[in-house]
């Protein structure tokens, strides 16, 4: 009691020292002197600056929205501050009292005054026009937003009702004006260099003080002068003291509730909304770097990149170091602004700016004519040129010079957000790769201009934009097979050797011939399928699609991966036993397999287990996949694991955690690829220290696989006739056995060892059919196939090689070639003859003719 009747006594003495100092003329005796409660003053103050705060913070909403949005938090900022001073100067009302007076508020009047509050606040902030702020606007909308606080504040004072007259002292009004206005224009001024918590609470506070130190001002104006008759005006509607105390603390404590709880959900949707759309921008720019060439990658990541950041303008440039010249020629825009194409000199933008980028600094710059990095002459004069005001530029820097930069350019000015600017360094960190690639591919053009003819070849092979890169990962993985391999190889060989050291013996004993002649075949045949399993994995080629049991090809693979893993790492098949088909390639799975349990064995330096399994399951309201029924193929292992970050970047292409030289990087991503063109997908689960298991889905078929073909026994020649067959082959041995085996059938063979002593033979006497080698050396069998075409275009040709690539064949032979993958059986060359003469006999008759 004491401490407030002490505040009262300061008050007292306050007013009076006012009053002493700035004596009132010419005024009636009767003037009435008030008294302020110190608490209300306080809360008073306190109102006016969380308000000017909350107002604040919702108009700084306004730069990161658009549309209707935009208005509602105009709106939301006009109500907090209006309501707000409105709120602040009843209260510093309430806080007035005038000893043994009455006082009480007209309704309508204090409702008009909240009105003005809240239109002339949302006058003002519509002014200042967030995205492109000026001092003109700036000062008109601190002209607005003070003289609506003047207004709000004069208007209320004539709500008030008591038995006295109110004047002003012309002075202290004049003051309360100049403080409302100046300390507005203040405030918005602040606010506007920038929207950290601390400068917005610097600005609000002197808005706060400012709409205080007006109504204070406004108070010492207010002279109050005891009527005659003591009596009270009257009025339709009043509203007693404290009524309106109550009324005022409810509604501004909902206003400011309200607005900043909707300005907080307003940050958390707008949060989760971006988080989302930068997953989804990553997975998109994944997929173009996979699965584009270099300059289409790069448009489509600009254009992604544009849209994403709601720029103006965004491309990449590259730096030619020997004339210092900026090259751009990738480049999206959103229509306001012309692209950015051609040369441009490096000191253009600025010896600041490009000096930033040669030291590797991302250069962000809010506007381009206010800040200090780009205050040369030169720069802002280009920043005209290109209609360009903000930029975001990332540098990449090779061998200590700068190479590539990629920039977002804007025609207004922005402020950019530090999450904006760290996103930016990601995606341009995930694109460095493709301009890495591209750039050696450009160097490897020019080398090619100067190398002579003898390396020509391998400088073109160098230059070939991907396949060869994804062929090192299949290589790696034969590398690693090439010793059991020759192990394999060497029991093959040595079971033919005996066979036929044993048939030496006794040749005229004709079972035991049979029977060790059944043991060398089926010897060289497992040496062929050896051969061919590692053609598989060294060749490329497109994905062919083919009913298949994922089983039966894991079934072909269990000696090599054993191999493969060594001793030291268990491997363990949980396969279907009930197994259903699925489109695939087999030597896609193959390659998945071998790959994942490479990755496996890598990942258990000091062993452990490897487990294959598959299962057949059926798949509903899968974002990745169409509903339908798979099949599972998991390869799991007890290794190391992988963290997060690395889990999250684990199938991009280039990415890798192996030391130099020990992977590409390439083979989970090409298997993500390869899996994607079968309609499936690829699952990773992995924990650090736990291990990972890498889930393939492939979708089920209902075509059923083709059953293998079973030997067959010796086919006799069905043809009814003897047909003449030339034999090129530049092999002796082989030549000659099968000019035996085809005679023993009934065919005429001329034979020939190159290209040029086939044309001679075909001169002497032409053949009903051409069986070809592929790989000669001189004229090869497509060259050869060629020529006969253009001479005989009627004769059919059988191509017979054990040339690695289909593809390659069939790219200079037609894509209806006819062709034996050496080794063959003779009943395969058997029928292929035979299916090719019986299909074409009017051509034979022709041809013979």
């Amino acid at each position: 009691m004491m401490a407030s009747a002490s505040a009262e006594e300061a008050f007292d003495r306050l007013d009076c020292w006012l009053l002493r100092s700035f004596p009132l003329w010419n005024l009636p005796s009767m003037i009435l002197t008030g008294t302020h409660d110190q608490g209300l003053v306080i809360v008073s103050i306190l109102i006016a600056i969380a308000a000017s705060f909350t107002a604040l913070s919702l108009a700084g909403r306004l730069r990161a929205s658009n549309g209707w949005m935009r208005r509602v938090w105009l709106g939301a900022a006009a109500i907090a501050l209006g309501g707000g001073i409105w709120s602040m100067h009843f209260v510093a009302m309430l806080a007035f009292r005038i000893p043994g007076m009455q006082m009480n508020y007209s309704l309508s009047l204090t409702l008009l005054s909240l009105v003005i509050a809240l239109a002339f606040t949302a006058g003002g902030f519509a002014v200042m026009n967030w995205e492109k702020i000026s001092r003109g606007r700036i000062a008109g909308a601190g002209l607005l937003m003070g003289s609506g606080v003047v207004a709000m504040h004069y208007l209320g004072m004539t709500a008030m009702r008591m038995p006295a007259r109110l004047s002003y002292e012309p002075f202290w009004l004049a003051t309360s004006v100049l403080i409302a206005v100046g300390a507005a224009i203040v405030a918005l001024w602040l606010a506007a260099r920038d929207q950290t918590p601390g400068v917005r609470l610097v600005a609000s506070g002197v808005m706060g003080l400012a709409i205080a130190g007006m109504h204070y001002a406004g108070m010492r104006a207010a002279i109050f002068t005891a009527l005659a008759s003591g009596s009270m005006p009257s009025t339709r509607a009043n509203v007693g003291q404290t009524s309106l105390a109550v009324l005022i603390s409810v509604v501004t404590l909902i206003i400011l509730l309200m607005a900043l709880g909707a300005a907080r959900l307003e940050r958390l949707f707008r949060g989760f909304a971006r988080r989302e759309q930068r997953i989804a921008l990553r997975l998109k720019i994944a997929d173009v770097l996979r699965g584009r060439q270099t300059d289409e990658a790069l448009q489509e990541i600009a254009a992604l990149m544009g849209a994403h950041f709601a720029v103006a303008r965004a491309g990449y440039g590259q730096l030619d170091p020997a004339e210092d010249i900026f090259d751009y020629d990738v480049c999206w825009t959103d229509g306001s602004v012309p692209p950015l194409i051609g040369r441009f000199p490096a000191a253009a933008f600025g010896v600041k700016i490009v000096a930033a980028l040669n030291a590797g600094e991302t250069v962000v710059v809010d506007d381009l004519l206010e800040s200090q990095l780009s205050d040369e002459a030169r720069t802002r004069d280009t920043a005209r040129e290109v209609d360009t005001r903000a930029i975001l530029v990332v540098p990449f820097v090779r061998d200590g010079r700068l190479r590539t930069i990629i920039y977002l350019n804007n025609r207004e000015p922005r402020h950019w957000d530090p999450e904006d600017v760290t996103f930016m360094e990601e995606i341009a960190e995930r694109t460095r790769l493709v301009i890495e690639r591209a750039a050696v591919e450009e160097q490897l053009r020019d080398l090619n201009s100067t190398l002579e003819s003898r390396v020509e070849a391998r400088t073109i092979e160098l230059r070939q934009a991907q396949d060869a890169l994804f062929q090192s990962q299949k290589m790696e993985a034969v590398g690693q097979l090439v010793a059991g391999l020759a192990h394999d190889f060497n029991n093959v060989l040595g079971a033919i050797v005996g066979a036929f050291d044993l048939i030496g013996r006794r040749p005229e004993d004709a079972d035991r011939v049979r029977r060790f002649a059944d043991a060398g075949l089926q010897a060289a045949e497992r040496g062929a399928k050896l051969t061919a399993q590692l053609l598989a994995f060294s060749r490329s080629q497109r994905i062919q699609l083919q009913p298949l049991y994922v089983c039966d090809v894991i079934d072909g693979l269990r000696d090599m991966l054993a191999r493969m893993l060594g001793p030291m790492v268990a491997l363990e098949f949980q396969l279907n036993p009930a197994p259903v088909p699925v489109r695939a390639d087999p030597t896609q799975i193959e390659m998945m397999v071998l790959n994942l349990a490479i990755n496996a064995r890598d990942a258990m330096p000091d062993g452990g287990r490897v487990r294959i399994t598959t299962t057949a399951m059926r798949i509903r309201d899968d974002p990745e996949l169409d509903d339908g029924d798979f099949v599972e193929l998991a390869v799991s292992d007890t290794g190391i694991g992988m963290d997060a970050a690395t889990l999250s970047r684990a199938m991009e292409p280039f990415f890798t955690t192996k030391p130099v030289g020990k992977g590409t990087g390439l083979g989970l991503a090409q298997i993500y690829g390869s899996v994607r063109q079968a309609g499936g997908a690829v699952r990773i689960e992995s924990r650090l220290g736990e291990g990972t298991t890498v889930r393939v889905l492939l979708p089920c078929t209902d075509e059923m696989p083709a059953p293998p073909e079973p030997a067959a026994a010796l086919v006799a020649n069905s043809l009814g006739w003897r047909p003449k067959v030339l034999l090129v082959d530049d092999d002796r041995d082989v030549r000659s056995m099968l000019a035996s085996a085809l005679d023993a059938q009934g065919y005429l063979v001329d034979e020939a060892e190159d290209g040029e002593a086939a044309l001679n033979a075909l001169e002497a006497r032409l053949p009903d059919i051409a069986v070809l080698d592929f790989a000669m050396p001189g004229m090869n069998g497509a060259e050869l196939a060629r020529r006969i075409a253009e001479r005989w275009p009627a004769l059919p040709i059988v191509f017979a090689s054990g040339f690695a690539d289909t593809d390659a064949i069939q790219a200079v032979a037609g894509a209806d070639v006819r062709m034996l993958r050496k080794p063959f059986r003779v009943n395969e060359l058997f029928r292929t003859l035979e299916n090719a003469l019986g299909k074409d006999e009017e051509s034979h008759d022709s041809v013979r003719g």
